[in-house]
């Protein structure tokens, strides 16, 4: 006898395959496709087709809302939304002013492309002995901003986004995903065509709001009597000097990258007091009046704050930005229920814009950001290879003495102009190599005795100053004296190299 079971569980014609859950795969491409947006001119309005990974862009980019209510449904970290896109963040190389004393030890985000940039050029191959070679760039910093009437805010520079051939690869899962959705409607399968057009919807709207921010510079007001911002930044074997005022100088050191969003982005979906009780936990304030409760003090003091005293800063919650990440999570929850409904063919388009929207999102994801950064930082510095020129050098000495040439302010060569204009040479020197033997200084000495020098666009009485004299050829051993002469050799091709840049 055939048993049969009390309950029909087979009841129903729900069927949930694997197409309603692909949306949980391709969130890694779609996250990385995401944070290009505001490197790519027109790059907002190509948006508009049925991307996978739905559930891990909205969880992302969720954490920019900025409120109790979006916090709770996108959980994690409020990071600044320039850090977020990775346009702000990265430590950059040691910095040493040469006239002001500055020392960074870490410089920021700028800084770090401006050193990428030089590491990758080939540089000139300068002769002269080689042990090890070091890569010296010499920058000469152009105008950044304008005179500005402003005498406390930062100088700020929208910038310009890179103009590339996204746009018309973007045609590609557009076209794709619009078609599939058409078909879907004219086979009647309304749970596939509804999914797809909600897909194409919920991406669009999000790269709008998330890309409607303008990329910005953020440069640093210096004080009016600086000194010229002459200085190094050194990163092991790679040098960058930069050459010109301050606040061009200081850009590049301490700038940084800001994202500007419009109002209606930054719009605050609720305004209220921070209070310490917990809802519903039953431990409400029963004494109203303490004078020893601290928050209620400082709601009293709010009250009766007066006009000149500083006011409650007010936090930009995104709310725009939680809505779209809302809508791209409730999108895959759709997909999960509706899609298993569809019929087989409308499964396969559903399946083909997803394809094709991944390839898409891997295309944007397989750019280097930090490539194009650079170029967006070189172009709004007005840096070019006028302003630019690398110098692959054999030694390390070669490069101190190069770098020390370099940073001399232009004609001054008493010790003491040195001392009033804040200018330490031997300092510079030994930021390379400390090494304090007396082969060292005594090598040094001889350095510094060039710069010193007045006529020390002479050749000839430059050569004369780096030749070991007869006393150190008694003071020091024989191993010591090659040492010096090939330190001496070393600074010779640098004195060469730098009165041809200075001619």
């Amino acid at each position: 006898m055939h048993y049969k079971h009390p309950i029909d569980i087979n009841a129903g014609h729900f069927d949930l395959d694997v197409s309603g859950v692909a949306g949980f795969f391709g969130g890694e491409e779609a996250i990385s496709a995401m944070q290009t947006i505001h490197l790519y001119k027109y790059r907002k309005w190509m948006g508009w087709y049925n991307s996978p990974g739905s559930w891990n862009v909205g969880k992302k980019f969720g954490m920019l809302a900025n409120s109790r209510l979006w916090d709770g449904l996108f959980p994690g970290p409020n990071e600044d939304p320039a850090k977020f896109f990775e346009l702000d963040g990265k430590r950059g190389p040691r910095y040493v002013a040469s006239r002001s004393g500055t020392i960074l030890e870490h410089t920021g985000h700028l800084a770090y492309l401006v050193m990428q940039t030089c590491k990758e050029e080939l540089g000139v191959q300068v002769k002269g002995r080689v042990t090890k070679r070091n890569k010296v760039t010499l920058i000469q910093t152009q105008l950044v901003f304008e005179e500005s009437t402003a005498k406390e805010k930062p100088p700020v520079r929208t910038i310009p986004p890179h103009i590339g051939h996204h746009t018309r690869v973007a045609i590609l899962p557009i076209a794709v995903s619009f078609i599939t959705c058409a078909l879907c409607g004219w086979t009647y399968d309304w749970f596939c065509c509804s999914m797809i057009l909600l897909g194409i919807i919920s991406g669009g709207m999000s790269s709008l709001v998330i890309g409607s921010a303008s990329l910005e510079l953020q440069g640093v007001k210096p004080a009016p009597t600086a000194p010229p911002g002459d200085g190094m930044l050194m990163d092991g074997d790679n040098i960058v000097l930069l050459l010109g005022k301050e606040e061009n100088v200081a850009t590049i050191t301490r700038g940084k990258f800001t994202l500007y969003f419009e109002p209606w982005v930054r719009w605050r979906s609720r305004k209220e007091k921070r209070k310490r009780s917990i809802p519903g936990d039953g431990t409400e304030s029963t004494s109203p009046n303490r004078t020893n409760d601290a928050e209620a003090g400082l709601q009293n003091n709010s009250s009766d704050r007066g006009p000149n005293q500083e006011a409650v800063p007010i936090t930009d919650e995104y709310a725009a930005i939680g809505m779209c990440s809302l809508l791209l999570v409730i999108q895959l929850l759709g997909q999960l229920l509706l899609i298993p409904q569809g019929t087989f063919f409308g499964q396969i388009m559903f399946l083909s814009s997803f394809a094709a929207s991944w390839a898409y999102n891997l295309y944007l994801s397989s750019i280097d950001k930090d490539y194009i950064q650079e170029q967006l930082l070189l172009r709004i510095l007005n840096l070019d290879e006028r302003h630019m020129r690398t110098y692959s050098l054999g030694t390390r000495t070669t490069a101190a003495v190069f770098a020390c040439l370099m940073l001399q302010p232009p004609g001054v060569c008493a010790e003491s102009e040195w001392e009033r204009l804040g200018f330490d040479p031997e300092g510079i020197i030994r930021k390379f190599i400390p090494n304090n033997t007396p082969v060292w200084v005594t090598w040094r000495e001889k350095v510094l005795s060039v710069m010193k020098d007045q006529k020390i666009r002479s050749r000839d009485t430059c050569y004369e100053l780096l030749q070991m004299s007869d006393e150190e050829k008694v003071i020091f051993e024989p191993n010591d004296q090659n040492l010096l002469e090939h330190l001496l050799e070393d600074a010779r091709t640098a004195y060469d190299l730098a009165m041809s840049q200075q001619l």
